[in-house]
């Protein structure tokens, strides 16, 4: 019985001096989030980038490209609301598939940039020059208020 006691207390006693709990403060924001100013997509990302004309007349959002139905990583509509904050649908879900390919922590690795820049295989070809004015706007649109 008294071995028993004894035992009990020990545990006791390795319990309460196990690791104690210890406050981090608040958790950081998800590494892979990216939220890229809404605005300055609307202003800047799409006029300047996304929904220019390329070569041979070809837009992103064109059906054999990036438009919702061709089934590719960036889906693309051509939005035909003005675009304002609230996004209306067409520009909230071309916002979305835009800032799903952003690498915030460094703006110009993202696939946004790297696959119409030919690093990496496009259907359409290369698009835009590496470093070129496009990076400028990717880069710009993170840090954007």
């Amino acid at each position: 019985m008294r071995r028993s006691l004894i035992r009990a207390a020990l545990l006791a006693a390795l319990a309460s001096a196990g690791c104690q709990t210890v406050d981090l403060g608040t958790p950081p924001a998800d590494v892979n989030a990216c939220e890229p100013s809404q605005q300055f997509f609307i202003d800047q990302i799409w006029p300047n980038f996304l929904g220019q004309t390329y070569t041979g007349g070809v837009h992103c959002y064109d059906s054999q490209c990036h438009d919702p139905g061709a089934g590719r990583q960036l889906s693309l509509t051509n939005p035909i609301e003005a675009g304002t904050v609230p996004l209306p649908t067409d520009w909230a879900n071309n916002y979305a598939s835009a800032a799903s390919l952003m690498n915030c922590a460094d703006p110009t690795s993202s696939l946004l940039l790297l696959v119409p820049e030919g690093g990496m295989s496009h259907g359409g070809g290369t698009l835009i020059m590496p470093n070129g004015p496009e990076a400028t706007l990717i880069d710009m649109w993170v840090s954007a208020p």
